[in-house]
């Protein structure tokens, strides 16, 4: 009889490491953590998997496979055979559209049991799962609309400002950040030999904002900016935009740049408004190149050094 390895909560730390065990224990089994198969596999339901190869799979079989760090089973609804090594196509039963291609190499096996939670309380926790969701998109969409408010905004503006707190992420060795509260006008540690920093907003201790910059040969550069759905329209975006400006100087740069797609005319405005202008003949795949010249703050770091 096949050993069997049993885990209700699997952790991907290493795909190599979860192959490996697959292939030297031939059977393992986990339990479902959504419904994207629904209905024929309901959230808390057990799969056993068997290792299988590329070849000894069918149209219809559950299969598991990697992507980008996740585990996923969903249904082999397709082979695409056009191109030298074929491509496998997915599909979960609750889902609309299929989806991207898989390589060979992102099959981990094959379901060949289910062990159900019981088809009545499935049903009935996919029913709360449904409507708990729709719940969440009706919210979202009251805020939404809030927010298109003059008079929401500056409620919330005078109600909050003084609560929120900026901290600034320096970097420590390549996975770690060391957060300073930012006070005022004192003087950041940020320094010529950072190529990196990160900027949150905090409000009671909760991150409700964050922006990252990083160094490349061309300059530097915003990654991310995000503030979360309930703040938006307070003034953090900007905000953390002027504290990158002044944080980037402080490195030596000439200049901040960031990449904002032509269809998102919010974050046009934004850096519009924060003093970036369209990088003249510059354009990315991802976008229009904004730029942001900071001149200024260098001429105020050396009038107070």
């Amino acid at each position: 009889m096949k050993p069997e390895m049993t885990a209700d909560r699997l952790g991907l730390a290493d795909l190599l490491e979860f192959s490996d065990l697959l292939l030297a224990s031939d059977l393992f089994s986990f339990r479902v953590a959504s419904w994207s198969m629904y209905p024929t596999l309901r959230k808390g339901d057990q799969l056993t998997i068997e290792h299988v190869t590329p070849t000894q799979l069918r149209i219809g079989d559950l299969i598991l496979f990697h992507r980008q760090g996740q585990l996923i089973c969903h249904r082999l609804v397709a082979l695409d055979q056009t191109r030298p090594i074929p491509r496998l196509i997915t599909k979960g039963d609750a889902a609309t559209q299929s989806d991207e291609p898989l390589g060979p190499d992102q099959v981990l096996g094959k379901v060949v049991a289910i062990k159900t939670t019981g088809r009545l309380s499935g049903t009935l926790r996919f029913a709360f799962h449904h409507e708990k969701e729709y719940l969440k998109r009706r919210i979202a969409a009251g805020l939404l609309a809030l927010q298109r408010s003059q008079a929401y905004r500056r409620l919330m503006r005078a109600l909050l400002s003084r609560g929120f707190r900026f901290s600034v992420g320096l970097p420590e060795g390549s996975r770690w950040y060391r957060y300073q509260a930012i006070v005022g006008n004192q003087c950041l540690e940020v320094h010529a030999g950072h190529q990196r920093f990160r900027l949150i907003a905090n409000l009671a201790g909760n991150c409700v904002a964050g922006l990252s910059v990083q160094g490349k040969p061309d300059g530097f550069w915003v990654e991310t900016l995000h503030v979360r759905l309930p703040y938006r329209g307070l003034g953090l975006g900007s905000h953390l935009l002027k504290l990158a400006c002044r944080c980037t100087a402080l490195t030596g740069a000439g200049k901040l740049l960031a990449t904002v797609h032509p269809e998102n005319q919010p974050a046009i405005c934004l850096f519009g408004k924060t003093g970036f202008r369209p990088s003249d003949g510059q354009e990315l795949a991802l976008g229009a190149v904004f730029v942001r010249d900071l001149l200024h703050h260098q001429e105020n770091i050396s009038s107070t050094s």
